[in-house]
């Protein structure tokens, strides 16, 4: 038998096997009654401290309530990041030639009504950046790194905060 063959078999066996298992797809409204994307706009993330911190709450909130933001929400989020920087790749001069710049994220969801916390835990983004003779590119080239290790941070909270929302 062939691997063409083959292929459409196991892809039936595959669908069958992830709909018996109760398998729903995070963002999809059909089937039932609850609408992620609603119950997102209704979460209060409160302020972030430092730079990075607006970087990532604004991310955030763009994901979040993209229509702007409740004036009455159902849900508190809280975030506390961490970030560093780790300088690699060494010249013979003992001089860094690439750094990481990385971001942790504590961070707890809490129903208002009740103070129930619906999910809590913690996530981490890293991006890396290239370190050059000229500091003016070497500076830029971390607060872009900076930027992007925020809003894939602010990805993964979104996530995380869905994931909480949809299984209370």
């Amino acid at each position: 038998m062939t691997l063409r063959a083959v292929f459409p078999i196991l892809a039936l066996v595959a669908l069958t096997t992830l709909s018996a298992c109760g398998f729903r797809p995070l963002y999809a409204t059909a089937g039932d009654d609850y609408n992620t994307a609603a119950n997102m706009a209704q979460v209060k993330v409160a302020l972030i401290n430092d730079r990075v911190g607006q970087l990532t709450r604004n991310a955030l909130l763009e994901t979040l309530t993209p229509r702007g933001q409740s004036a009455n929400p159902l849900y508190d989020l809280k975030v506390t990041l961490s970030e560093s920087t780790n300088e690699q790749g060494f010249t013979k001069e003992n001089e860094a030639t690439i750094a990481d710049f990385l971001i942790n994220a504590q961070y707890e969801l809490v129903r208002r009504t009740d103070t129930k916390v619906l999910r809590k835990g913690s996530v981490r983004a890293r991006t890396s950046y290239n370190i050059v003779d000229s500091e003016f590119a070497s500076i830029e080239a971390k607060n872009a790194a900076r930027r992007d290790a925020a809003r894939n941070l602010a990805q993964q909270l979104a996530n995380q905060i869905a994931i909480g929302l949809r299984s209370q």
